[in-house]
């Protein structure tokens, strides 16, 4: 099996130094090879044996990533002068986002994938390692066993993929790194993007002894953050504040009780970084929200068992377009009616408790009846609230029923779990 990556790397080799190694040229190079030599078809190559050659070989080419930092774990099966080859194994999906510092290309070798590709309209530039903009969505595609993209460095290609099987695998060939794509930035939606491999001791220093603070219970906990906020620049305010609304919100005391006193602290703090910072402070709670969502329901996922269910909630974490989860499932699904599919999800998951949690279900929602369904279904659908007011009249005895709709489409479109996909 192994003499396959040595032939696929010989070929791009190869062709690549044919075309004097044009950087530009490598992704395309790359992307037919694999698509010529087909190994992540499922004919040709078994990742299982991939895994018994690791522990059976004498002598491993050298592993580009020792530690395992991105994948579960990456095995490299191929160095060449200027670029290598991985497969990586994946036990969890991931949402990062990010663009690259190499160019390449990958397949799909083993279950499938949730692709999303974005943009990032840049509005200011805090300093190399900082950025602060926008992002935007531009496409969503599932990737299956054998699908291949090319890997561009720098922003043109920034996207995230998530992994829907446990495990998943892919074949990655990329270059060491291309000269003009430096920095190697992470997206943090909807605002910043930042660089992950950016080392600052005193940042770090600084953030760990708010964690302390904040975790012990200090008397003057606030006072010592707030000072330190009101005094750093923008992307240390950032970084305190991070660790500060990790501690301070969404704890499940509070949201048991009803209560808001650590949350109020919270806002007190960014108050002190808008002192100082001014609108850029604003930036801040939505991305820390949206990190807190992503957390929560990553976090329920891993209690789920099954595909389906684990396939739409790995949905509602990447996308935040309603049509869009809607064209998803129905791609997936070709033969089903997508609406229908995802309400009995929906309906399913909201019935489902998990051992030993005191929330009311994998959700953290209590049972949806016939009529909070019946809205869902119409927000799903596209649907104002009139004009599911309008079809509900409709349904046996409704009449009789004292229910205000608003209030429950209020309700479905304020749980964490459907904010994202009802927001617009």
């Amino acid at each position: 099996m192994m003499r396959l990556f040595a032939e696929l790397g010989s070929l791009i080799e190869s062709r690549w130094r044919d075309q004097d190694y044009n950087e530009e040229l490598f992704p395309g190079i790359a992307a037919q090879a694999l698509s010529e030599l087909t190994l992540g078809t499922g004919t040709r190559v078994d990742p299982w044996e991939i895994i018994r050659w690791v522990h059976e070989t004498p002598d491993l080419p050298e592993q580009m990533d020792p530690i395992g930092k991105f994948g579960n774990p990456p095995i490299t099966l191929y160095v060449g002068p200027r670029f290598y080859i991985d497969v990586y194994y994946w036990l969890d999906g991931t949402t990062t986002i990010h663009q690259h510092a190499f160019s390449g290309a990958f397949q799909v070798l083993l279950g499938s994938s949730v692709q999303a590709r974005y943009r990032f309209e840049n509005r200011r530039e805090i300093n190399p390692h900082f950025l602060t903009g926008e992002l935007l969505l531009d496409e969503v595609s599932l990737l299956a066993q054998g699908d291949i993209r090319e890997i561009n460095p720098g922003p043109s290609f920034i996207h995230s993929l998530f992994h829907l099987e446990r495990p998943s695998a892919t074949i990655t060939i990329r270059t060491y790194k291309a000269p003009g794509a430096a920095v190697q930035y992470s997206y943090l939606k909807p605002f910043l993007a930042i660089n992950p491999f950016f080392n600052d001791a005193s940042l770090t220093k600084k953030v760990q002894t708010v964690s302390m603070l904040l975790r012990m219970k200090h008397p003057e906990a606030d006072r010592f953050v707030g000072e330190l906020v009101e005094a750093s620049d923008f992307q240390t305010a950032y970084a305190v504040l991070q660790q500060a609304f990790q501690f301070l919100c969404h704890r499940e005391l509070e949201k048991m009780f009803g209560l808001s006193r650590s949350y109020d602290r919270f806002l007190a703090l960014l108050d002190r970084a808008r002192a100082r910072h001014g609108v850029l402070a604003d930036l801040l709670l939505p991305v820390f929200e949206e990190e807190s969502r992503q957390t929560d329901i990553s976090r329920r996922r891993a209690e789920i068992k099954g595909e389906d269910h684990r396939f739409f909630l790995a949905l509602l974490l990447n996308l935040s377009e309603r049509a869009t989860v809607v064209r998803l499932v129905q791609e997936r699904f070709p033969r089903q009616d997508a609406i229908k599919l995802v309400v009995a999800w929906v309906k399913e998951l909201s019935a489902t408790q998990i051992f030993g949690s005191k929330e009311p279900s994998v959700l953290g929602i209590e049972q949806l009846d016939d009529r909070q369904l019946f809205v869902f279904k119409g927000l799903l659908q596209g649907l104002n609230v009139e004009e599911i007011k309008t079809r509900w009249e409709t349904e046996p005895g409704a009449a009789n029923r004292d229910v205000s709709l608003e209030d429950v489409a209020g309700h479905l479109k304020s749980l964490p779990m459907f904010k994202s996909i009802f927001s617009s």
